[in-house]
């Protein structure tokens, strides 16, 4: 009995010896409930922190967009403004069409009549010798 009886004696003092070590280890650092604490508290700050700066985005981003729609105009107003500034329009283009068409066929029926005209008229040959005749002179 007296050897396992030192064997435990020997067992707790080396336990002893261990435990006082772990409790020496453990006097220099924080304890679970503060190491616990610190990391909510800097996490907390921090999602404070994200959450406001979020806030502030979404804030400024409506307050960008309440002001874009007032300044911006529909495609059709742009497309009415681009055409007023040009002085061209759809319209405008088939009204000068259609003025230019009228003008064409106008000119080619003066022509007609001019060229009808001139059929019924002798050629300058013809009417030098006509009045070579007339006056019974001639250059020859």
């Amino acid at each position: 009995h007296a050897r396992e009886l030192q064997a435990l004696k020997d067992a707790h003092s080396n336990h002893a010896r261990e435990t006082a070590a772990l409790k020496a280890a453990q006097a220099h650092h924080a304890t679970v409930g503060e190491r616990l604490s610190y990391v909510e508290k800097l996490l907390g700050d921090s999602a404070d922190k994200h959450a406001k700066e979020i806030q502030a985005l979404r804030d400024a981003h409506d307050q960008h967009s309440r002001s874009t729609e007032d300044t911006h105009a529909t495609m059709e107003e742009r497309i009415n403004y681009v055409e007023k500034l040009l002085g061209d329009s759809a319209d405008k283009h088939m009204k000068e069409l259609k003025a230019l068409k009228a003008a064409h066929d106008r000119h080619a029926g003066e022509v007609s009549q001019l060229k009808a005209g001139q059929e019924s008229h002798a050629s300058l040959p013809e009417r030098i010798n006509y009045l070579e005749q007339l006056l019974g002179d001639s250059a020859d």
